[in-house]
């Protein structure tokens, strides 16, 4: 996802991750909306694993495809799944969540008058999941839904590095696919009780949306919202240190 000696300036791969993380949350969220708001179907783990896949195919030749703080904060620390300085993995994040805020404003413009409608029945829950990652307090309290953004986050960076890793890969034009196919698979198991954030700039840039068209207590409850941040960068970093660990485990040489 990430290569070693970039081909773009920094402002152009930056642009591709703006574009990349807005066909994300435009795609994705865009169909948590269409549900939540106007009778569309419940589409949304494909819709985020086929938005995931377009972004990466359309970006991963220009930026990496990191698309995801978390993922780019993981490079910043441990060199995978692609090599990315402190000063890059800044203006990466930076891009990442304002091409995600851009996507929900077009979100909000499409569906404002729904929101406003269930708004009356739901109250604040009515932004939940299209603007701001929201979880399931029958299944989960705040520590059981900060560790299942850790291992929910843990899990896609390990299949990422799998996937795109120079000795044990996939071939590369199957690699957004097989991406876009973890991310749609971790939404369907653990969606429904903790909204599957996985990337801060999916819940923030959406979230700010709401800050701006609903006011503070809207946009910070009832989830706690630095869960759907801190788990998924101690996520990324956790899963790609166990995939360097899992390939020092398979070079290692066997006893005499």
């Amino acid at each position: 996802m990430a290569e070693d000696k970039p081909k773009y300036s920094l402002a152009a791969r930056c642009a591709a991750e703006a574009v990349g993380t807005f066909t994300i949350v435009a795609g994705g969220c865009g169909a948590v909306s269409a549900a939540r708001y106007a009778g569309g179907p419940p589409i949304a783990a494909s819709a985020f694993a086929g938005s995931v896949m377009i972004g990466v195919y359309a970006t991963g030749s220009v930026s990496g495809a990191h698309l995801n703080p978390a993922v780019t904060a993981a490079c910043v620390a441990t060199g995978k799944p692609g090599p990315c300085t402190g000063e890059e993995g800044l203006c990466y994040a930076a891009s990442q969540t304002v091409g995600a805020f851009l996507a929900a404003c077009c979100n909000y413009g499409m569906y404002k008058h729904g929101i406003r409608a269930l708004e009356k029945t739901e109250g604040s829950a009515a932004w939940g999941n299209a603007f701001g990652v929201a979880h399931n307090p029958k299944f989960l309290g705040t520590r059981a839904l900060f560790l299942t953004e850790i291992g929910s986050t843990a899990a896609l960076l390990f299949g990422v590095n799998a996937i795109v890793d120079p000795e044990l890969g996939a071939p590369a034009p199957a690699a957004p696919f097989l991406i876009g196919s973890i991310v749609g698979l971790l939404i369907f198991v653990t969606g429904p009780v903790s909204g599957c954030g996985m990337n801060p700039a999916r819940d923030v840039g959406p979230r700010l949306v709401t800050l701006l068209a609903s006011g503070p207590k809207t946009a910070l409850g009832p989830s706690p919202a630095w869960t759907y941040t801190l788990g998924p960068v101690l996520g990324a970093i956790a899963g790609s240190t166990a995939f360097s660990a899992f390939k020092s485990v398979l070079h290692a040489k066997p006893d005499a």
